[in-house]
């Protein structure tokens, strides 16, 4: 089940309906949401790329929250994610 799009919020970690995991860095100028994957490296998890998504498709393929990181500094650093706006 879909998330709905005011539940969204940086900093925390969803997980999708393929138990995929998704943390949410911020959004972008255009307003699209800036998220890395968890990806398959155990030893930096969440540190492999950035994407760009509307808030509507991300909501769509989300279904909870798992938990909430605190600092993102070192996320946005490690994934170059210099499109993240303060908002």
């Amino acid at each position: 089940m879909a998330m709905s799009e005011s539940d969204i919020q940086k900093g925390w970690i969803y997980r999708t309906s393929h138990q995929q995991e998704r943390l949410v860095l911020g959004w972008d100028r255009d307003g699209r949401i800036v998220y890395v994957s968890k990806g398959h490296d155990a030893a930096a998890p969440f540190q492999n790329c950035h994407v760009r998504i509307t808030t509507k498709k991300f909501a769509q393929r989300v279904i909870g929250k798992l938990s909430y990181v605190e600092d993102l500094q070192p996320y946005v650093i490690a994934n170059k994610a210099t499109t993240v706006v303060v908002r």
